[in-house]
């Protein structure tokens, strides 16, 4: 596992440079209104057109603020044998995104792990603070592994995901499910993940701006999330703090150029400490989120095939 000193942030691959000059824009000043706006034609046009995958569905459940919409995405058609489940929960700060925000990720995921993929649309801060979309994401993992069989997936080889602010969540869900003894997850698949509360490491201070993700930016998605005066070093919300210590397998992915950068590489470390089955996958001269560029840039193209490979063996 990388120590400090082998952190440096490097340059920026060409082809990422090329998509973060055209995701250029304001810096701020933040608000809820501003963050949720469509996302520009640019932005469409570098994560490229969907895959297509063997079946799309979508359904809810009741969770526990609601009904709570579910995508599920199988790679092949039904029938037997039946494949491995993975539960993703996306990125946006725990204040954007839905069913259509990684989209593309989830079909890109199913097709090169050859498993399903069940996404959640968790509800959303600051309408919905903490615990909502943590409770949303460990619902929906419990009630795939007592129904997933009847969605003709295996619950039995079940596994949970989540990119920046879902992987706090993805987490989450696996304390909770090593504390409650189920449901028995074979991996947790943490893609550039938020794992502590802290704004001043390296990375945040190093890469604070100029990167896609700001510190700034990360500062307000945590005052909208877990507002001031809510104990954000508890576990719940910053899992690095926690004890990790018997978690099923672990891969954390991380980008050279992601302010996010060193929590997660901690991650990794305090995992295999705690005697976690622990792979760090880091990529130099990425920013934050770059699985979903895969479309526009090799590097991202390749970490993908090779992430969707893996968990398609750890998944079984």
């Amino acid at each position: 596992m990388p120590k400090p000193a082998d952190r440096p942030a490097g340059g920026i691959d060409p082809e990422m440079a090329a998509v973060l000059e055209s995701l250029a824009g304001p810096a701020g000043p933040f608000s809820v209104e501003a963050a949720r706006r469509p996302p520009v034609p640019a932005l469409a046009r570098l994560k490229g057109p969907p895959e297509p995958v063997d079946q799309v569905e979508d359904f809810s459940i009741d969770g526990p603020g609601g009904p709570l919409a579910l995508r599920l995405y199988r790679p092949g058609p039904p029938g037997p044998p039946a494949p491995p489940l993975l539960v993703f929960l996306h990125g946006g700060g725990w204040v954007i995104g839905d069913l259509e925000i990684q989209d593309g990720l989830c079909r890109a995921l199913a097709n090169r792990a050859g498993c399903a993929v069940l996404s959640v649309d968790y509800r959303l801060a600051p309408e919905h603070p903490f615990p909502a979309a943590a409770d949303d994401a460990w619902a929906a993992c419990r009630w795939a592994a007592a129904c997933g069989a009847d969605l003709g997936v295996d619950p039995g080889r079940l596994g949970v995901a989540g990119d920046s602010a879902g992987g706090n969540l993805a987490l989450g869900v696996a304390l909770r499910a090593r504390d409650g003894g189920a449901p028995n997850l074979r991996l947790c698949l943490l893609t550039c993940p938020v794992v502590d509360h802290r704004l001043d490491d390296a990375s945040m201070t190093d890469l604070a701006e100029g990167y896609f993700l700001t510190t700034a930016k990360m500062g307000w998605y945590w005052d909208q999330y877990a507002p001031v005066g809510t104990d954000r070093s508890r576990p719940e919300l910053s899992p690095l703090r926690a004890d990790l210590a018997g978690l099923c397998p672990v891969v954390v992915v991380t980008a050279g150029l992601d302010p996010l950068r060193d929590q997660g590489l901690d991650l990794a470390r305090a995992c295999s400490d705690a005697g976690v089955d622990t792979v760090l996958m880091h990529y130099g001269g990425m920013i934050h989120g770059f699985l979903g560029f895969f479309a526009s840039v090799g590097r991202a193209r390749g970490a993908l095939d090779e992430l969707g490979r893996m968990a398609g063996q750890r998944l079984g």
